[in-house]
Protein backbone atom coordinates (compact mmCIF):
# COMPACT_ATOMS: atom_id res chain seq x y z
CA UNK A 1 0.00 0.00 0.00
CA UNK A 2 0.95 3.37 -1.17
CA UNK A 3 0.86 6.48 0.92
CA UNK A 4 -2.47 7.50 -1.65
CA UNK A 5 -3.61 4.32 -1.14
CA UNK A 6 -3.24 4.62 2.96
CA UNK A 7 -5.05 8.31 2.62
CA UNK A 8 -7.37 6.79 0.48
CA UNK A 9 -8.61 4.31 3.40
CA UNK A 10 -8.57 6.64 6.00
CA UNK A 11 -11.40 8.60 3.78
CA UNK A 12 -13.34 4.96 3.53
CA UNK A 13 -13.55 3.88 6.52
CA UNK A 14 -16.86 3.82 7.39
CA UNK A 15 -17.48 0.54 8.09
CA UNK A 16 -14.83 0.52 11.03
CA UNK A 17 -15.87 3.80 12.40
CA UNK A 18 -19.95 2.71 12.81
CA UNK A 19 -18.85 -0.45 13.62
CA UNK A 20 -16.92 1.12 16.49
CA UNK A 21 -19.02 3.13 17.66
CA UNK A 22 -21.94 0.30 17.34
CA UNK A 23 -20.60 -2.23 19.11
CA UNK A 24 -17.53 -1.29 21.16
CA UNK A 25 -18.01 2.30 22.36
CA UNK A 26 -20.97 1.06 25.07
CA UNK A 27 -18.43 -1.26 26.91
CA UNK A 28 -14.90 0.54 26.26
CA UNK A 29 -15.09 3.27 29.23
CA UNK A 30 -11.67 5.24 29.07
CA UNK A 31 -10.41 6.91 32.13
CA UNK A 32 -7.30 9.36 32.99
CA UNK A 33 -4.91 6.61 34.39
CA UNK A 34 -5.16 4.56 31.12
CA UNK A 35 -2.90 3.26 28.47
CA UNK A 36 -4.11 2.09 26.10
CA UNK A 37 -2.40 0.02 22.82
CA UNK A 38 -4.63 0.22 19.57
CA UNK A 39 -4.03 -2.72 17.78
CA UNK A 40 -3.76 -2.07 13.66
CA UNK A 41 -4.33 1.53 14.26
CA UNK A 42 -4.18 2.24 10.42
CA UNK A 43 -4.47 5.93 9.67
CA UNK A 44 -4.95 6.74 13.52
CA UNK A 45 -8.74 8.07 13.87
CA UNK A 46 -9.64 6.02 16.58
CA UNK A 47 -6.22 6.03 18.49
CA UNK A 48 -6.70 10.24 18.38
CA UNK A 49 -10.41 9.90 19.50
CA UNK A 50 -9.33 7.55 22.42
CA UNK A 51 -6.30 10.13 23.04
CA UNK A 52 -8.38 12.79 24.32
CA UNK A 53 -9.04 10.97 27.95
CA UNK A 54 -6.63 8.48 28.54
CA UNK A 55 -3.01 9.58 29.92
CA UNK A 56 -1.56 7.78 26.60
CA UNK A 57 -1.91 5.85 23.68
CA UNK A 58 0.19 3.63 21.52
CA UNK A 59 -0.89 2.67 18.11
CA UNK A 60 0.77 0.44 15.82
CA UNK A 61 0.19 -1.10 12.41
CA UNK A 62 2.21 -3.54 9.95
CA UNK A 63 1.97 -0.74 7.41
CA UNK A 64 4.70 1.94 7.38
CA UNK A 65 2.49 4.27 4.79
CA UNK A 66 -0.85 3.58 7.39
CA UNK A 67 1.70 4.74 9.84
CA UNK A 68 3.17 7.64 8.43
CA UNK A 69 -0.70 8.70 7.10
CA UNK A 70 -1.71 8.67 11.19
CA UNK A 71 1.88 11.12 12.44
CA UNK A 72 0.40 13.67 9.85
CA UNK A 73 -2.69 13.58 10.30
CA UNK A 74 -2.68 13.30 14.37
CA UNK A 75 -0.38 15.31 16.88
CA UNK A 76 -0.84 14.73 20.62
CA UNK A 77 1.97 14.68 23.29
CA UNK A 78 0.07 11.17 24.32
CA UNK A 79 0.27 9.68 21.09
CA UNK A 80 2.50 7.55 19.73
CA UNK A 81 2.71 5.34 16.55
CA UNK A 82 4.65 2.11 16.34
CA UNK A 83 5.30 -0.13 13.04
CA UNK A 84 4.93 -3.22 14.33
CA UNK A 85 2.95 -6.67 13.71
CA UNK A 86 0.75 -8.11 16.48
CA UNK A 87 2.14 -11.71 15.97
CA UNK A 88 5.89 -11.01 17.06
CA UNK A 89 4.98 -7.09 18.50
CA UNK A 90 6.77 -7.94 21.81
CA UNK A 91 10.14 -8.96 19.89
CA UNK A 92 10.09 -5.29 18.57
CA UNK A 93 8.81 -3.63 21.22
CA UNK A 94 9.43 -5.76 24.38
CA UNK A 95 8.59 -2.94 26.62
CA UNK A 96 5.09 -3.38 25.86
CA UNK A 97 5.36 -6.58 27.61
CA UNK A 98 2.79 -5.99 31.06
CA UNK A 99 2.37 -2.24 29.76
CA UNK A 100 -1.13 -1.48 29.17
CA UNK A 101 -4.14 -1.12 31.13
CA UNK A 102 -6.35 -1.67 27.90
CA UNK A 103 -5.71 -2.94 24.46
CA UNK A 104 -7.96 -2.30 21.48
CA UNK A 105 -8.46 -3.52 18.14
CA UNK A 106 -10.93 -2.83 15.40
CA UNK A 107 -11.23 -4.85 12.06
CA UNK A 108 -7.66 -5.99 12.33
CA UNK A 109 -7.62 -9.79 13.08
CA UNK A 110 -9.70 -10.92 10.48
CA UNK A 111 -5.81 -10.36 8.38
CA UNK A 112 -3.64 -12.69 11.07
CA UNK A 113 -3.17 -16.07 10.38
CA UNK A 114 -1.96 -16.60 13.61
CA UNK A 115 -4.65 -16.01 15.77
CA UNK A 116 -3.57 -17.83 18.88
CA UNK A 117 -0.62 -15.81 18.78
CA UNK A 118 -1.65 -12.53 18.08
CA UNK A 119 -4.26 -13.74 21.21
CA UNK A 120 -1.53 -14.22 23.20
CA UNK A 121 0.42 -11.44 22.85
CA UNK A 122 -2.15 -8.81 23.50
CA UNK A 123 -2.57 -11.19 26.55
CA UNK A 124 0.63 -10.68 27.78
CA UNK A 125 0.40 -6.32 26.76
CA UNK A 126 -1.77 -6.18 29.25
CA UNK A 127 -1.07 -5.41 32.92
CA UNK A 128 -2.96 -7.44 36.19
CA UNK A 129 -6.88 -6.47 35.50
CA UNK A 130 -6.19 -5.17 32.03
CA UNK A 131 -8.91 -5.66 29.54
CA UNK A 132 -9.37 -6.08 25.60
CA UNK A 133 -11.53 -4.62 23.71
CA UNK A 134 -11.53 -6.65 20.17
CA UNK A 135 -14.00 -6.43 17.04
CA UNK A 136 -13.17 -8.03 13.66
CA UNK A 137 -14.83 -9.94 10.55
CA UNK A 138 -16.34 -13.29 11.39
CA UNK A 139 -17.47 -16.04 8.60
CA UNK A 140 -19.65 -14.45 6.39
CA UNK A 141 -18.24 -11.33 4.59
CA UNK A 142 -19.82 -11.26 0.93
CA UNK A 143 -17.00 -8.49 -0.31
CA UNK A 144 -13.77 -10.55 1.58
CA UNK A 145 -15.08 -13.75 2.19
CA UNK A 146 -13.96 -17.29 1.01
CA UNK A 147 -17.29 -18.57 0.12
CA UNK A 148 -18.33 -19.42 -3.79
CA UNK A 149 -21.00 -16.72 -3.18
CA UNK A 150 -18.15 -13.94 -2.58
CA UNK A 151 -16.61 -11.26 -4.63
CA UNK A 152 -12.99 -13.11 -4.26
CA UNK A 153 -14.21 -16.17 -5.78
CA UNK A 154 -16.08 -14.49 -8.51
CA UNK A 155 -13.39 -12.43 -9.73
CA UNK A 156 -10.38 -15.52 -9.17
CA UNK A 157 -12.68 -17.68 -11.75
CA UNK A 158 -13.92 -14.82 -14.11
CA UNK A 159 -13.08 -14.92 -17.75
CA UNK A 160 -10.99 -11.52 -17.71
CA UNK A 161 -9.14 -11.78 -14.36
CA UNK A 162 -8.03 -15.52 -13.40
CA UNK A 163 -5.02 -15.90 -15.56
CA UNK A 164 -3.79 -12.82 -13.28
CA UNK A 165 -5.40 -14.11 -10.29
CA UNK A 166 -3.40 -17.37 -10.47
CA UNK A 167 -0.50 -16.35 -7.68
CA UNK A 168 -3.05 -13.91 -5.48
CA UNK A 169 -2.83 -15.14 -1.37
CA UNK A 170 -5.97 -14.03 -0.46
CA UNK A 171 -5.07 -13.35 3.18
CA UNK A 172 -8.88 -13.32 4.84
CA UNK A 173 -8.19 -15.34 8.17
CA UNK A 174 -11.95 -15.23 9.01
CA UNK A 175 -13.11 -18.68 9.26
CA UNK A 176 -13.22 -19.27 13.24
CA UNK A 177 -16.96 -18.83 14.68
CA UNK A 178 -17.37 -16.28 17.98
CA UNK A 179 -17.43 -19.48 19.83
CA UNK A 180 -13.90 -20.53 18.43
CA UNK A 181 -12.47 -17.33 19.17
CA UNK A 182 -13.66 -17.17 22.41
CA UNK A 183 -12.14 -20.49 23.53
CA UNK A 184 -8.55 -19.05 22.17
CA UNK A 185 -8.83 -15.90 24.10
CA UNK A 186 -9.56 -18.42 27.44
CA UNK A 187 -6.55 -21.12 25.95
CA UNK A 188 -3.94 -18.04 26.45
CA UNK A 189 -5.19 -17.28 29.90
CA UNK A 190 -7.61 -14.67 29.13
CA UNK A 191 -10.45 -14.79 31.81
CA UNK A 192 -14.13 -13.27 31.95
CA UNK A 193 -14.42 -13.69 28.22
CA UNK A 194 -17.70 -12.31 27.04
CA UNK A 195 -18.65 -11.92 23.29
CA UNK A 196 -21.27 -10.95 20.55
CA UNK A 197 -21.96 -12.07 16.68
CA UNK A 198 -23.51 -8.93 15.14
CA UNK A 199 -24.80 -8.71 11.72
CA UNK A 200 -25.24 -4.86 10.65
CA UNK A 201 -27.27 -3.89 7.53
CA UNK A 202 -29.26 -0.19 8.51
CA UNK A 203 -26.31 0.72 9.98
CA UNK A 204 -23.77 0.38 7.83
CA UNK A 205 -24.58 1.09 4.27
CA UNK A 206 -22.41 2.65 1.47
CA UNK A 207 -23.31 5.05 -1.35
CA UNK A 208 -21.80 4.21 -5.15
CA UNK A 209 -18.49 6.32 -4.80
CA UNK A 210 -18.19 5.34 -1.07
CA UNK A 211 -17.89 1.25 -2.38
CA UNK A 212 -15.61 1.59 -5.43
CA UNK A 213 -13.39 3.73 -3.27
CA UNK A 214 -13.81 1.25 -0.20
CA UNK A 215 -13.11 -1.92 -2.83
CA UNK A 216 -9.91 -0.19 -4.43
CA UNK A 217 -8.45 -0.27 -0.95
CA UNK A 218 -9.30 -4.07 0.21
CA UNK A 219 -9.26 -6.18 -2.59
CA UNK A 220 -5.92 -7.09 -3.28
CA UNK A 221 -6.62 -8.54 -6.35
CA UNK A 222 -6.35 -5.29 -7.86
CA UNK A 223 -3.30 -4.75 -7.72
CA UNK A 224 -2.18 -7.96 -8.96
CA UNK A 225 -3.66 -7.52 -13.10
CA UNK A 226 -1.76 -4.37 -15.37
CA UNK A 227 -2.06 -1.04 -14.22
CA UNK A 228 -3.87 -0.36 -17.19
CA UNK A 229 -6.80 -2.97 -16.62
CA UNK A 230 -7.36 -1.69 -12.57
CA UNK A 231 -9.67 0.56 -13.34
CA UNK A 232 -11.50 -1.78 -14.99
CA UNK A 233 -11.36 -4.78 -12.33
CA UNK A 234 -12.45 -2.31 -9.83
CA UNK A 235 -15.98 -1.55 -11.59
CA UNK A 236 -16.48 -5.63 -12.47
CA UNK A 237 -15.81 -5.35 -8.67
CA UNK A 238 -18.60 -3.04 -7.78
CA UNK A 239 -20.51 -3.87 -10.60
CA UNK A 240 -21.09 -7.63 -8.79
CA UNK A 241 -21.76 -5.84 -5.81
CA UNK A 242 -24.50 -3.61 -7.23
CA UNK A 243 -25.81 -6.91 -8.34
CA UNK A 244 -25.85 -9.16 -5.63
CA UNK A 245 -25.61 -7.16 -2.47
CA UNK A 246 -28.49 -6.64 -0.34
CA UNK A 247 -30.33 -3.26 -0.66
CA UNK A 248 -32.25 -1.90 3.15
CA UNK A 249 -35.33 -0.44 3.99
CA UNK A 250 -33.37 2.89 3.55
CA UNK A 251 -32.68 1.98 -0.16
CA UNK A 252 -29.10 1.43 0.63
CA UNK A 253 -26.79 -1.30 -0.30
CA UNK A 254 -25.13 -2.64 2.36
CA UNK A 255 -22.82 -5.71 2.47
CA UNK A 256 -23.96 -9.39 4.33
CA UNK A 257 -21.31 -9.41 7.15
CA UNK A 258 -20.63 -11.03 10.58
CA UNK A 259 -18.76 -9.21 13.18
CA UNK A 260 -17.64 -10.75 16.14
CA UNK A 261 -17.02 -8.81 19.49
CA UNK A 262 -14.79 -9.79 22.22
CA UNK A 263 -14.26 -8.06 25.67
CA UNK A 264 -11.94 -10.09 28.28
CA UNK A 265 -9.49 -9.46 30.95
CA UNK A 266 -6.64 -10.46 32.29
CA UNK A 267 -6.75 -10.94 36.25
CA UNK A 268 -4.83 -11.14 38.87
CA UNK A 269 -3.43 -14.30 39.55
CA UNK A 270 -4.40 -15.07 42.90
CA UNK A 271 -8.04 -14.04 42.06
CA UNK A 272 -10.58 -17.06 41.46
CA UNK A 273 -13.56 -15.90 39.13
Amino acid sequence: MNSEEAILYSKTRKLQHTSFDLYVRRYLSINPQDVILDVGCGTGDIANEMAVTARSVTGHDISREMVDVAKQKYQRLNLTYEIADIVDCLQTCPNWKGAFSKVVSVHVLHWVKERKQAFQNIFDCLNENGKCYLLFCGPLHQMLGLSKEDLPYYLENHNKWKQHLRGYDHKMYNQLTLEENMELLKSVGFQKVEGELHSPCDEIDFGKKQLSDYLSTLVGHVNYVPEEYRSEILQDATDWCYRNLPVNKRGNTYTKIDIIVLRAMKTEKNVIM
